[in-house]
This record gives structure tokens, sequence and C-alpha cells, in this order.
């Protein structure tokens, strides 16, 4: 698929979810003129490819979106969600862009080995431009993307939002966000450095349910560090 088909597409939802399907509430909310916001959904304005990298962005900082938000396959709950997977489903990235696919984790406690197996088919891969992967230095196949658990990385991490992981990175880096093997099972934790000791922290601010861990290297394993966030949360 066109990644500036898909970007229309993701707009398109957006305005039919958060606007009631309204142009006119979008372009009061968003600053674009009716004219602008027609250019960006044409599929004959400048042959189509009127959706660029450089507006979308621009769009996304305009709405207080997440970056990338019109390039990643994560929309808003609604009745628009279910036409949007279906179509999503039947298409591949086109040759610029890369799948990533999300996975659950089959974990052993200490072990740097795991087992991946797909989400299932209403998880749909997120699909990454190869310029934003190549800019970052980031390789595709050491991607993959999973679903966060819990309330412990609220309010920035929430229950069910999806989360890109980089398994090429696991050094350990102060204020990094880390997927971690941790006795078995897959936990999302911010590290911190403190008088030269590791420990594994939560955002949410209860310290009575989320105390702060040591990283021990014989319970604990760095799967990958947290590149992308995309939720459904506004």
């Amino acid at each position: 698929m066109d990644m500036h088909e898909h970007r229309r597409k993701r707009l398109l939802v957006l305005i039919a979810d958060q606007y009631r399907g309204d142009r006119k509430s979008f372009c009061d909310a968003s600053g674009l003129s009716e004219s602008r916001l027609a250019q960006l959904l044409s599929t004959t304005y400048r042959h189509g490819q009127g959706f660029g990298e450089k507006a979308a962005r621009a769009l996304e900082n305009r709405l207080d979106l997440d970056v990338l938000y019109f390039d990643l396959l994560a929309i808003s709950e609604s009745a628009s969600r279910q036409d949007y997977q279906q179509h999503a489903k039947g298409d591949a990235c086109d040759e610029d862009t890369v799948h990533v696919r999300q996975v659950n984790l089959k974990l052993t406690a200490g072990s740097v080995r795991f087992k991946m197996e797909d989400a299932g088919p209403d998880k749909p891969a997120l699909c990454l431009h190869r310029s934003w992967l190549k800019a970052r230095n980031l390789s595709a196949d050491k991607l993959i993307a999973t679903t966060v658990n819990g309330a412990s990385m609220s309010p920035r991490l929430h229950d069910g939002d999806v989360v890109v992981v980089n398994m090429g990175d696991v050094e350990l880096s102060d204020g990094a966000v880390c997927l971690i093997n941790y006795l078995g099972q897959a936990v999302i934790k911010r590290m911190a450095l403190d008088f030269g000791r590791w420990y594994m922290t939560s955002d949410n601010t209860s310290r009575k349910h989320y105390p702060r861990q040591e990283f021990d290297e014989k319970s604990c394993v760095v799967i990958g560090r947290i590149i992308i966030l995309t939720s459904e949360r506004v």
C-alpha cells in the first residue's frame, strides 16, 4: 500500500472517530484550511503524493498526536475500526515501508532465548517507513511490537497500548524504557542508575504497588529498548 494513501485513510478514520466526520470541526481544531485538507485527502493532487512525511509530522504536531501516528496501524476504538482493520489485513506495506509484527513472547526465567508467536489476526502489524529506520540506524529484523500489560508505567504507557521494541539495543542506559525478562515474565520498566547500581523503576507513582527493584543479571534479561509507543488514547 502506498504510504500517501495509507495516511489519507488514517486521516479519514481520525476525522470519523474524533470529529464525527465533520471536516469543518477538524479544520477548526487543526488550524488547516478546508482547501488544504482537501489537498491532503486528494488522490489526484500532486499525482496522489500530497500527504508526504513533512505534512504528516506537521499535522501530528498541530493535533498533539504521537509521532508517526499517520504512519502506524493504531487507530482509536470506534465503529470505523473494524472497516479500517479489514482493509489493513488485505494490504501489504509497499517497498518504502516494512512490517513490524505484533507478537506474544514465551520466556524462561534467566534465559536470553525466547520464543515468539503472532499476537493474532486482530493485532495487525505496524507499518514503518524505511527512511525513518535508516535515519535512526535501526534494523527492521530486530524490531517487534507487543502489548503493554498493567498500569505500572502509567500515565505514559497504558494497559493495551502497543510498543515497538528494538531487540538490537540491550545495553543498560539511565532513563531508558526496556522490555525485560524478569523471572520468566515480560515486564516494561524504566532503568535507573543509582550510586553505581541498576534499578528497574515504574513511572506509576504508587510505590506501594510498584516499588523499584534492583536489576539482577541472574534474574533479569533485557530483551530490547522501547522506541515507539502507539496508543488509542489521544
